[in-house]
């Protein structure tokens, strides 16, 4: 009966130290996943992150050529509209002077 109650402490004994050991064995598994899933959060991030910098960088691009064009095409109207404008005061300054002569010699009423 001795060796009986000696086998089954020994087989409790190595079961318990099998345990520990399953035990620690299952910590370091989930320490290894906690820091994978953290690395794959990191890199999610990471990605997230660049994606969103580079649609910012091509929006802005995109709003950037179409303030110039709107810039270009304000420039050209108003080029345009100076032209007009000192056309106009170019032909009544002749008209003017015209008035002014034609006054000064008596031409005119």
């Amino acid at each position: 009966m001795g060796s009986l109650i000696e086998a089954t402490v020994k087989a409790l004994i190595e079961f318990e130290s099998e345990l520990d050991r399953t035990k620690a064995e299952a910590l370091e598994a989930k320490k290894k996943m906690v820091k994978y899933a953290e690395g794959l959060a990191e890199s999610a991030k990471s990605d997230t992150i660049s994606k969103a910098q580079q649609q910012v960088s091509e929006r802005l691009a995109k709003a950037r050529a179409e303030a110039e064009g709107e810039a270009e095409s304000i420039r050209k109207r108003g080029e345009l509209s100076l032209k007009n404008f000192e056309a106009s005061i170019y032909g009544r300054k002749v008209k003017a002077i015209e008035e002014v002569v034609g006054r000064l010699l008596g031409e005119t009423q």
